[in-house]
Parts: structure tokens; C-alpha cells; sequence
């Protein structure tokens, strides 16, 4: 029998593509794939057809006796993507005939050619008693039937060099939001913020080319370090908003990993009238040493993170003679422990300490996203006030049928700047959202998110505004995997039911001025 390597199948069947039938006209690369998916599946069938053939050869001159699987009926073998093939191939112990799928070839092209491609989406439709449905305090009740809008992420990749020990490839990741409540779409319609699109990363990440560690991540772009997102909440501990950067990421360093980042996050500092503003550069400096073996089962992160303005004379003086506000300097300090559980659970334990602006974002009721600025623009008077919140998120197995998510937060702040409460003002929050939900099998499961929140500011002027709400949802989930937050994709059936208790802080209601609304709702969430 003749030998063929791996290498020379798949030349040989790259080759086919470029046949009479294949050139005909200009293909995608996913055509490409696909026809050469259909040789392999006849090069299968006729590496089969002659393997019976040359078995029942030797048989027939070594013995008389009917050997089994001679007869002309093992021609017949089916073919399927997971089959193997027998692909005679040398290792370095001497051993042939390893066995090769059609997926691994498959795998094999797509890795040579270098292109992945990844992304996630969130869609859904639902309704309510008042009209169109509301969410509210997301970052506080939970987003589990308290979303209305379609979110999506796509994550293009492309290995651009790869040789000699050093690999270099180029990223793109854009991020959407796309209307659910109107028929056209269309990005730049942008009313009540439905329909954005933004380039999240672009940069250029290399592995091999610091003499120093050659292990390490080395990227120059748009990008940041990794998002901590406290996922039932939809906001993150830890998040690098930034315009662009320079970064080292997973670096030895004695038992755990370092990352260290250098990045850029101008701001739109306000006058104190709030008639006119002003770009002013801040670059922001991050390290953090992750996955410090604690136990067998547990590990730690540390995090800090410092936010410095680079001011013009012009800005330094409109800051001097108080005709804009002052943009200060901030810090943030984050500690997590990360506990494995049975059945693949898990729970992470986290603390934050933060001033001036990030103590700020830790007083939002709502989204609290550890950012300098308000959605990219700077004012109030920042104090050196301090926050800090206690975190906990994960999942635990109670049995095989029974599973619960959690998210839970406390945070306290003292003489910090409030967007709802303005300067100088304490504050005091708890968030708690519990999900357990019965497994019926790895494709079902019915539960039910409770949520419920409070949170007192105590202004300059010693005023305490409350804010406070709870949440109900029952639902059925379609899923794949039991995992509440790892596992997608998902289609949820639910039914939910809001109530704001007090609103001294946002002043929101419902339509028709309502404290309450019920919503019906189906929503799919996918990566992939």
C-alpha cells in the first residue's frame, strides 16, 4: 500500500478545488471549504473501497480461509464527518496509520489558512401591559427579562505570519446594538440610542517577539486587558475603555501571570455651565497578576489600575480661574478569589477599592461600570472621596437537577461625587439576584430570577434619597449544557414582573406614570 502523509492529502485535495468545475468562477473561502469537504468525502470512499480490495489481496494469496470483512459488502462503508481515515503517517517513534476525521482535516486547512472568525448575538421579542416594555436598574435587579435591546459582537482574526518560533495576527472586533422595537434599522438612525456600531478593537497581537518572554502576548492597537464583567448584572468590575494601547499580557512571572498595559482614554471635560467643552488626553497604567495558585481548587488576581490626565496650559487655567471642572486623577484596586465547584460550579469573591471618579461609578444605582468618566464625558466636582464594594457571582450544582446563579453586591462611599446626588454625598447599596432553576436534561431547564436592591445617597445637604426595586421572573430555557452563565446557545420562554419602590434618585416610572409593569418575552443569546 502506498503511503501518503497528511501534508500531501490535503495539497492533493486543495488541488482539486482548482479543477475545471472549481475555477469556473471566483469562490469564497467558506465554497473552497466546502468543496473540499466533497473530495475528501470521496477520497474516503475510494481510500475504503481500495483498502478492502488490497486486505482481501493478501488474504487470498497468504490463506484459503475466508477471512471477514473481505467480501465485496465492505465496500459499502458509510461515510460521515466524524469517520476516520487511516492516513499512513510517520511520527517520531516510528508509529503509521494514525487516524484522521474529515473534521481534523477540515481543521487542519482552517488552521493553516489562519482565519477564525467568532462573535455573539442577543435578540428577542417581547411585550406588555403598558405598551412597550421598560427595563429598569439593570445593574441592580438583574437583566434576565429586563433587556429589550439586540446586542452583538463580532470578532475577526487573521494569523498574518507564523514562523521561526513568532506568530503574529491582526484583530478587528466590532460591537453593535440594533433596534427590537422598529422595522428599519438602519446605523445612524439613532434614536434612543437603537442602532450603534463601533470598532471595540483593532490592534496587532504578536507571541515570540520579546527576547524576554517569548511566551507572552505583545499587542499595539485598540485593545485592553480582559474584561471582569459581572454577568447578571451586565456591568464590569474591571474594564479597559479605551482608544488605543500597548500591552504584554501572560507573562511569567514566579507562580502566576503578569499583564501590563499603557493605554489611552480621552475625555469631554464640561465647563461648569455646561454650555462648552474640551478634549483632554488621560492615559491610564494597569497591571495585574492573575491566577496565583491558592488551594487546589482556588486561585487569586490582583489588579490596579491608575487614570492620569495630561492637561493643556489652556485646560490647567480654565481649571485654575473655575470656569471648568477639574479632572482628577484616579485609582482602583481589585482583589478576586476564584473557587472551583463540583459539577463544574463555580464562585468568585471579589473587593474593590477606588476615589475621586471611580468611587463615582461605584454610586451608580443602575449600570456601575468602573469608569472614569459618564459615557465618555467628565464633570461635578470629583472629591477625594473613597468607595469600595464586596462582590460575589458564580453557580453551584445542588445535586444533578437542581443549579442556582448568584450575583450579589454591598458598596459604601464617602464623600464622592454622585450623578444622581451630586458632590460630596455618602452612599450605601446592596444588589442580590438569585436564578435557580430545575434541570430537567442538558437541553432544558425552568426557573425563576428573583432580584431586589436598595440604596440610600445621603447628599451634602444631609437629604438621604432612597432608591429601591424588585424583580420576578419565571421562565423556560432551550438550551445545550445545564450551565446557567457558560453554556450557549439559549432560547428563553418568560414572564416577568417589576416594581420600583422608592425612585428619589432616578425618578423613573412606567408608562402611564405606573410603579409596576409584567412582561412576555422570548430571547436568544448565542457565541460562537
Amino acid at each position: 500500500m502506498k503511503k501518503h502523509s497528511l501534508k500531501l492529502i490535503v495539497v492533493l485535495m486543495g488541488a482539486a478545488l482548482f479543477s475545471n468545475h472549481a475555477i469556473a468562477a471566483k469562490l469564497t473561502l467558506e465554497q473552497r471549504l466546502e468543496l473540499l469537504e466533497q473530495e475528501l468525502q470521496k477520497t474516503k470512499t475510494e481510500f475504503s473501497e481500495y483498502k478492502a480490495q488490497h486486505q482481501a489481496s493478501v488474504v487470498a494469496q497468504s490463506s484459503p480461509a475466508p477471512v471477514q470483512n473481505s467480501s465485496p459488502e465492505a465496500k459499502a462503508i458509510p461515510v460521515t464527518a466524524s469517520s476516520t481515515i487511516n492516513v499512513t503517517s510517520t511520527d517520531a517513534a516510528g508509529n503509521n496509520n494514525q487516524a484522521v476525521s474529515i473534521k481534523d482535516l477540515s481543521q487542519y486547512v482552517k488552521d493553516e489558512i489562519g482565519f477564525t472568525y467568532s462573535g455573539y448575538l442577543r435578540s428577542g421579542w417581547a411585550t406588555s401591559n403598558r405598551g412597550a416594555p421598560q427595563s429598569y436598574a439593570i445593574g441592580s435587579l438583574g437583566r434576565f427579562g429586563n433587556e429589550h435591546s439586540g446586542w452583538f459582537d463580532l470578532l475577526l482574526k487573521q494569523r498574518v505570519y507564523n514562523q521561526n518560533g513568532k506568530s503574529a495576527e491582526a484583530i478587528v472586533q466590532l460591537d453593535g446594538n440594533v433596534t427590537q422595537q422598529y422595522g428599519s434599522g438602519w446605523f445612524g438612525d439613532n434614536a434612543g440610542n437603537e442602532n450603534l456600531l463601533q470598532f471595540s478593537d483593532i490592534y496587532l497581537n504578536t507571541k515570540g517577539f520579546l527576547p524576554f518572554a517569548p511566551e507572552a502576548d505583545f499587542w499595539v492597537g485598540r485593545h485592553g486587558l480582559v474584561k471582569y464583567e459581572i454577568q447578571m448584572l451586565d456591568w464590569k468590575a474591571a474594564v479597559s475603555t479605551i482608544g488605543a494601547g500597548v500591552g504584554i499580557e501572560n507573562l511569567d512571572a514566579g507562580p502566576g501571570k503578569l499583564d501590563l498595559s499603557l493605554t489611552r482614554e480621552d475625555m469631554d471635560v464640561y465647563s461648569r455651565d455646561l454650555a462648552s467643552k474640551t478634549q483632554t488626553n488621560t492615559n491610564v497604567v494597569e497591571a495585574r497578576y492573575k491566577d496565583l495558585p491558592l488551594w487546589d481548587t482556588a486561585s487569586l488576581t490582583l489588579m490596579a489600575k491608575y487614570s492620569m490626565a495630561n492637561k493643556t496650559d489652556t485646560q490647567k487655567e480654565n481649571e485654575n480661574n473655575n470656569s471648568f471642572y477639574n479632572l482628577k486623577d484616579a485609582g482602583l484596586g481589585t482583589v478576586i478569589v476564584h473557587q472551583q465547584l463540583s459539577n463544574k460550579g463555580f464562585n468568585d469573591f471579589a473587593l474593590q477599592v477606588g476615589n475621586n471618579s471611580y468611587a463615582s461609578s461605584f454610586s451608580n444605582y443602575n449600570g456601575a461600570s468602573s469608569n472614569v468618566s459618564n459615557n465618555g464625558y467628565y464633570y461635578g466636582d470629583h472629591t477625594n472621596g473613597k468607595a469600595f464594594r464586596l462582590i460575589s457571582q458564580g453557580e453551584m450544582y445542588f445535586g444533578d437537577k437542581i443549579i442556582m446563579a448568584n450575583a450579589l453586591v454591598y458598596s459604601k462611599g464617602n464623600d464622592v461625587y454622585s450623578y444622581e446626588s451630586g458632590a460630596h454625598s455618602d452612599f450605601d447599596s446592596i444588589r442580590t439576584v438569585v436564578r435557580p432553576a430545575w434541570v430537567w436534561d442538558s437541553y432544558n431547564q425552568t426557573g425563576v430570577e428573583l432580584g431586589w436592591f436598595t440604596q440610600t445617597n445621603k447628599t451634602q445637604a444631609g437629604q438621604d434619597l432612597k432608591e429601591s426595586g424588585y424583580k420576578t421572573t419565571l421562565y423556560h430555557a432551550l438550551k445545550v449544557d445545564t450551565s446557567i452563565l457558560t453554556s450557549r446557545p439559549e432560547i428563553r420562554f418568560y414572564g416577568t414582573y417589576l416594581h420600583v419602590l422608592d425612585n428619589e434618585l432616578s425618578d423613573f416610572s412606567f408608562q402611564d406614570q405606573k410603579s409596576d409593569q409584567f412582561s412576555l418575552g422570548v430571547q436568544a443569546e448565542v457565541w460562537w
